[in-house]
Formats: structure tokens, C-alpha cells, sequence
């Protein structure tokens, strides 16, 4: 497995928020070493990470984590240029040297040299990833995040009918038509639901819906509304409700349908 050493201030970990980085990392397959500086008693970075920067057994990368309050000191930026040249110098160009920073943060914070290297956001749900791939030098491997067939937004409102939400739904391709919306049969009473149909990110206020009717699933367990607007990926469905439902159905009559939990 490979090493990684971890160089952070005492005062960022108070909340045990680098112990949370530590832990993550070693989850992810990393050797994780911890060294503690401490900016307020003038603590040299160099001298408190010289000696598993030199020894090759000792790491397989160096990670800094890096916060705006430490950036934005003078002497931390000279310090770790310095820290950094020294690294660069006896461990080579390919020695990886990362940035871990908590949040987003103004460029104009960050010194050159950690521009010019991986720098990594823990914002960025691939944090782990990128900064594995960097100690174990290797191709990053971006998560694959599934984007679903269909658009859903549950909009909240107020109108004279006296609805609370109107969940927006449409094909992200291809169309729907005749359309169906439905809701769990024992509780139509209560959310007393009904469906509109309009652009896209557009709650409508009225409408002419073609060929539309109510009627219960074969199986009897939906109550289902149906209409032959075509739903695209620029024309929605607004399905209306008084309360929110445990989950929904929609779709094209005939499919493909959806079931969502709400």
C-alpha cells in the first residue's frame, strides 16, 4: 500500500475535521501519516517534515492541508515555497505534492507552485479518488454518476385551488404520450391531485389538457391520471398536490413508467 503524510496546522484540526481527511483515505487504501505544525509558535514546516520528505520508505506523496486563515499568512507562503523546493529537490518532479483545502477558495490565496500542482476541494465528491490516484500514480478515475431517463423537481406553491407542490416531470429524451401520473389508491382522498401540462420550468396556472381522464390501475393500486399532451424535454407535466404522497408513478401509458419514493 502506499504512504501518504498529511502536514496540517493544530488549530484545523480541533473539530477532528483532519482525522475525518486520515480517516477517509486510509478507507480508500492509503497509509495515512499525520504531522502537526503549529503556525502561532513559528514552527518551521521544513524542519517538522525533512525527514520523511528525504526517506523515500517514509512516503509516497505529501499532502497539505491547506486553509484560507494559514494561506493568507505571509510567512506560511514563504515557508512552504520554500518547504516545496527543498521537496522538488530531493524527491523529484514526480513526487506527488497535493493541496487539500476544506471549501472553494480565492486563487489569489494560493501560491504558485500549488497552482501549478494538484490542488483538490473537499467540495469535489471525488476528493478521495484524485488524491489516491496522485500517491499510487496512476490515470484519475472519475465516479460515473447514473443520470436518470426523466427530469423531476418538486416545486413548492401556493394557488387558489389551495395546492402546497406541483412535481414537475419530463422525458430528458423522447416523448410521452398519452401521458399517466398516478398516486397510491388510499390516499387520494386526502392530496386530492390533478395534472397540468406546460414548458419546462414553468409552473402553469391553467391549460387544455386533450383526452383527459381519471381511472384506477388494473392492479388497484394507483389512482392514475391520463392525458394525451406529449411531455419532451421542453414540454413538462405538472402534477398538483394538496400534500405529498409516499411516492408517484409516471410515464407513457404502455411505458416505460416510473415509480419514485418521495
Amino acid at each position: 500500500m502506499k504512504s501518504v503524510w498529511i502536514t496540517y496546522s493544530w488549530e484545523d484540526n480541533r473539530a477532528n475535521d483532519v482525522d475525518f481527511i486520515a480517516q477517509e483515505l486510509e478507507q480508500a487504501g492509503l497509509i495515512v501519516k499525520l504531522d502537526r505544525w503549529n503556525i502561532v509558535a513559528g514552527q518551521r514546516l521544513w524542519e517538522q517534515i525533512e525527514t520523511f520528505i528525504q526517506d523515500s520508505n517514509q512516503s509516497d506523496g505529501w499532502l497539505f492541508y491547506a486553509t484560507q486563515t494559514s494561506l493568507g499568512s505571509n510567512a506560511c507562503k514563504e515557508e512552504y515555497a520554500y518547504a516545496l523546493d527543498r521537496t522538488i529537490n530531493i524527491r523529484g518532479n514526480d513526487y506527488p505534492i497535493i493541496a487539500l483545502f476544506p471549501k472553494s477558495i480565492d486563487d489569489k490565496l494560493i501560491p504558485a507552485g500549488i497552482r501549478t500542482r494538484l490542488y483538490v476541494s473537499l467540495t469535489d465528491p471525488d476528493w478521495k479518488e484524485r488524491i489516491v490516484s496522485a500517491v499510487e500514480k496512476r490515470t484519475f478515475n472519475k465516479t460515473s454518476q447514473q443520470i436518470l431517463p426523466f427530469y423531476m423537481f418538486i416545486h413548492n406553491i401556493t394557488n387558489t385551488d389551495g395546492d402546497k407542490y406541483a412535481i414537475e416531470v419530463r422525458p430528458r429524451a423522447g416523448t410521452w404520450s398519452p401521458f399517466i401520473a398516478g398516486v397510491p389508491i388510499q390516499v387520494k382522498d386526502s392530496i386530492d391531485f390533478h395534472i397540468l401540462h406546460g414548458p419546462s420550468n414553468h409552473v402553469p396556472t391553467g391549460g387544455v389538457l386533450f383526452d383527459s381522464k381519471y381511472a384506477v390501475s388494473k392492479d388497484s393500486q394507483w389512482l392514475l391520471a391520463y392525458a394525451d399532451n406529449e411531455a419532451t424535454p421542453t414540454q413538462s407535466y405538472y402534477i398538483f398536490f394538496k400534500q405529498l404522497p409516499s411516492k408517484i408513478v409516471f410515464g407513457k401509458n404502455d411505458g416505460p413508467t416510473y415509480t419514485v419514493d418521495l
